[in-house]
């Protein structure tokens, strides 16, 4: 019997940059330029509101469900798969409200985290389970939803991150990080890796052992910040420049 159970695991074990791997970018691709269509083909603000929103439902609600599963069904609990506390996790039950109310404020601060974090979580997921497992399909679908709220967010209401949003997110970031070291400390989990580094090689271990990857990683949160950021730099300079050569 353990044998049956260790190759059926072992089967449903996921491969980075494998065929599935794959298939599920390009689904979210897809399903982006899907919704963004969708969105800029409404004839009113509240028609874009409306869809946007049940974009973003659609992650958050099956977070949830899956979530509330586990809690009840399996056993032992694992709670960090269990309490919204990645950030990730977190921010896919924010981006309905961000969505639905049209909140600039909740883009400036989660465009960072999204388009600076969560979007790598696509290109090297910290993933165990293939499909059709939920835990895989659950990752998946969170994390594409994630980035494409903040793309509709882009494309179908204008928002523009400014420097002034990336002061914020990043102060933000940090209170959530704090907040996050103390749910750590009592539970004994490993939110937002800030207890242990991930399994997978990454950046963070060029900087040593805890607590010198977490000073690591601030930096590391500034380059990535920054680099999400230039794209809407140089947008912004090339329409003054415009602007100055229409000038008479």
């Amino acid at each position: 019997m353990k044998l049956i159970k260790h190759a059926v695991e072992s089967i449903l074990l996921f491969v980075n940059y494998s065929l599935e791997h794959l298939i599920w970018v390009v689904l979210g691709v897809a399903s982006a330029i899907f919704w963004i269509w969708l969105g800029k083909k409404q004839p009113t603000e509240l028609g874009q509101q409306r869809i946007g929103l049940i974009q973003s439902l659609i992650p958050a609600t099956l977070w949830i469900t899956l979530s509330l599963y586990m809690l009840f069904f399996e056993t032992p609990v694992n709670w960090g798969l269990v309490l919204p506390f990645h950030v990730c996790y977190f921010i896919n039950l924010l981006l309905p409200f961000m969505l639905w109310q049209r909140s600039f404020f909740l883009f400036e601060i989660t465009y960072y985290m999204v388009m600076g974090g969560c979007a790598q979580a696509l290109i090297t997921p910290d993933l165990h389970h293939s499909f059709p497992h939920f835990i895989n399909f659950r990752y998946f679908i969170v994390h594409m939803g994630l980035v494409q709220s903040i793309l509709y967010a882009i494309f179908v209401y204008r928002f523009r991150p400014t420097w002034t949003s990336f002061g914020r997110a990043f102060l933000w970031t940090n209170i959530y990080f704090v907040f996050i070291l103390g749910v750590n400390y009592l539970l004994g989990t490993n939110f937002m890796y800030l207890s242990k580094k991930p399994p997978n090689p990454t950046l963070l271990d060029l900087f040593g052992d805890w607590p010198w990857y977490i000073v690591g990683g601030e930096f590391l949160c500034l380059i990535m910040f920054t680099l999400v950021m230039l794209p809407f730099t140089g947008m912004s300079r090339l329409r003054r420049s415009e602007k100055d050569t229409a000038a008479p």
